[in-house]
């Protein structure tokens, strides 16, 4: 004969796991729905592209010491 200990554990066992079901299937709901809720990346719009020539539109020191042709030219700190 089952005590009523034990239909408790089974009740609250089956209470649980249905929970967990539950709790699964809305986050995987959240993660799966509509994908065009989703925004995709893009770059970003700060910096110009990178060419040999360094980045358009940027004039700043050190830019302008990336492409100088000697480390004299680039204004580094002499020791």
């Amino acid at each position: 004969m089952v005590r009523m200990r034990d239909l408790r554990r089974w009740v609250i066992a089956a209470v649980l796991a249905l929970g967990a079901c539950t709790g699964a299937a809305f986050g995987a709901d959240l993660i799966l729905g509509d994908p065009g809720t989703l925004v995709p990346s893009a770059a970003p719009g700060l910096l110009g592209p990178i060419t040999e020539l360094g980045r358009t539109g940027w004039n700043c020191a050190p830019e302008r010491a990336a492409r100088a042709r000697t480390a004299s030219d680039a204004g580094l700190p002499q020791n």
